[in-house]
């Protein structure tokens, strides 16, 4: 309880505060008797020490390092009876008591002793502390038989708002607005969110309620914040009340504490319906995919209700997180409970960001975990469906998840199926061309599937061979200066690319067509050859072809 109301019960009638008034609403948890000058020892926070001032009557400076100690510790304040020693309180204790707000109060004129104001007091608070833990039964109650009864969280805050006639704030860990009093459809009162979010900005996941103080930029007045996190098995936000001054009782965050309770208890409750929801998703399609679904009608039947329909055409995406997944430094590592939970979460949320940002492209999806990946069922509705547009738009959205969220992500993409039964062959192909770019040391790519191209004989052979191949073949351009060098192959590339089309080429590297000529010209001085010799072109060709491979072979040499 606070300090305030337990000297406004009569046993303290009689009582005078002689300093520190603005710090009655110190909590009080206990009371003690000062009977030894070493009393700072015994001392907890929370606690009224009551006194007679004996050991200080000779010496009152020490009130002034006892009352500074007690301060330290949080205690609640010091109750004095100065008549009974003539103890006179210096002049610098007062000042420097209302100066930390630290209470000192006379109690001279309380009939009763220090050993009986103790008993009384202690009587009181437990009182107060069994009518505080009726009162959260209570409210507890209340709230559980809402989410009970089917009401959800938006219910739950009208409820707490009417009991607090304050205006209230759900955030998200992420600091999205949850939910929110009616108080905030006033627009005086929305530069108040701005002001809350800017603060939390600024501070760690907090693990405890606080209480903080912030200014109302519309009225450039101070308002008081009750700060209470929402837990489950992971930090979900925070629930917010705002109040022009500070609460006079415990009953204020009595009812946030249980709210908040309860708003975990019914995230806990959507998160296990969604979990049970996305755990038969992934069972279907693990099936699917493994081929344990033998017969169309029963693929058709389990897969109704994500959309799977007789007559359709999909495109099956495996999507993994490109780095392996590190727990921060200032996670906690005691329990191996502690790391599996962690572990779950940022996999729960590069789902829902992978997920957010797909959604974005306009294409009807389904998504699910197998394994490690994660997998999206695309449905092919529009016969002019476009390969080359809708991976610009892959490339595009994962460049956009990169760079807002920073995870960096990679997608292989299987070939178009129209027998449902074929969806596995689909998710299969996603899944080798996804590992055909990672051999390739790549990251954040977009890896169509390619049943055993070119790619993948070059792989087969020694990259001491391949690399011998490559400067044979260009051997020819050596005597080159660099800059040059690169001009003109980049020129034959380009143009063996686009089947040895004049204008195509000069169009890709946007130059004059003569100056195309000009450099191809110059190609075959330097060759030998004839660019349009098959034999020949097919030899440059291959060369080209297993750049790439050179490339990424240097780069894991370089890391060995």
């Amino acid at each position: 309880m606070l300090l305030e109301q337990l000297i406004s019960n009569a046993m303290f009638s009689k009582s005078r505060i002689i300093a520190g008034r603005s710090g009655l609403t110190r909590a009080v948890h206990t009371v003690n008797i000062m009977d030894a000058p070493d009393i700072i020892h015994f001392l907890r926070p929370g606690e009224l020490l009551l006194t007679n001032g004996y050991f200080m009557k000779e010496k009152p400076e020490l009130l002034l390092e006892l009352m500074a100690k007690m301060n330290q510790l949080k205690c609640s304040g010091l109750a004095v009876k100065t008549k009974r020693f003539a103890l006179e309180i210096p002049q610098a204790v007062i000042d420097e008591a209302n100066r930390i707000d630290f209470p000192i109060i006379e109690i001279s004129a309380v009939e009763h002793s220090l050993g009986e104001i103790l008993q009384r007091s202690t009587s009181v608070i437990l009182d107060n502390k069994n009518d505080e833990l009726q009162y959260s039964l209570t409210i507890h109650k209340q709230f559980s038989t809402m989410i009970m009864k089917g009401d959800g969280i938006p219910e739950i805050i009208n409820a707490l708002t009417q009991l607090l006639d304050s205006p209230i704030l759900l955030l998200s860990s992420k600091l999205q607005i949850t939910a929110q009093s009616r108080h905030f459809k006033q627009p005086r009162l929305q530069p108040l969110i701005a002001a809350a979010e800017a603060m939390l900005c600024g501070l760690p996941n907090l693990q405890a309620s606080a209480q903080l103080c912030l200014i109302d930029p519309a009225l450039n007045e101070y308002r008081y914040v009750e700060l209470y996190p929402i837990f489950t098995y992971r930090h979900e936000g925070y629930l917010i009340a705002f109040q022009p001054k500070q609460a006079a009782s415990n009953q204020y965050g009595l009812t946030l504490e249980q709210a908040s309770n309860v708003i975990g208890m019914e995230i806990t409750k959507r998160q296990a319906v969604k979990e049970r929801s996305r755990r038969y998703k992934n069972e279907f399609f693990s099936d699917l995919i493994d081929g344990f679904i033998s017969s169309e009608q029963e693929a058709l039947h389990r897969g109704k209700k994500y959309g799977l329909k007789p007559q359709g055409a999909w495109l099956l995406l495996a999507a993994r997180k490109d780095e392996s997944t590190t727990l921060p430094s200032d996670m906690p590592k005691n329990t191996a409970s502690s790391s599996d939970e962690r572990l779950i979460s940022e996999r729960d949320l590069q789902y829902e960001l992978i997920k957010r940002h797909f959604a974005t492209l306009g294409e009807v999806f389904v998504m699910f975990t197998k394994n490690d990946l994660f997998g999206m069922l695309v449905f092919i509705h529009n016969k002019e469906w476009e390969e080359g547009v809708f991976l610009r738009q892959l490339t595009l959205m994962t460049a956009q998840l990169y760079e807002q969220t920073g995870l960096s992500i990679s997608l292989g993409i299987g070939k178009p199926v129209t027998n449902v039964l074929d969806i596995g062959l689909s998710y299969n192909e996603a899944v080798k061309a996804l590992q055909i770019g990672y051999q390739m040391k790549k990251t954040r790519f977009i890896q169509s599937y390619q049943s055993k191209d070119i790619s993948y004989l070059f792989r087969m052979i020694p990259y001491d061979e391949l690399k011998q191949f490559h400067e044979e073949t260009f051997h020819c351009f050596s005597g080159t200066e660099e800059s040059e060098q690169k001009e003109l192959m980049r020129t034959l590339n380009v143009f063996y690319d686009t089947q040895c089309q004049l204008v195509e080429t000069s169009k890709q590297l946007f130059v004059h067509r003569n100056t195309v000529i000009y450099r191809l010209d110059k190609c075959e001085k330097l060759m030998g050859i004839k660019l349009k010799d098959p034999v020949e072109s097919l030899r440059f060709r291959i060369a080209f072809a297993i750049e790439p491979l050179l490339r990424a072979g240097k780069g894991e040499s370089a890391h060995r």
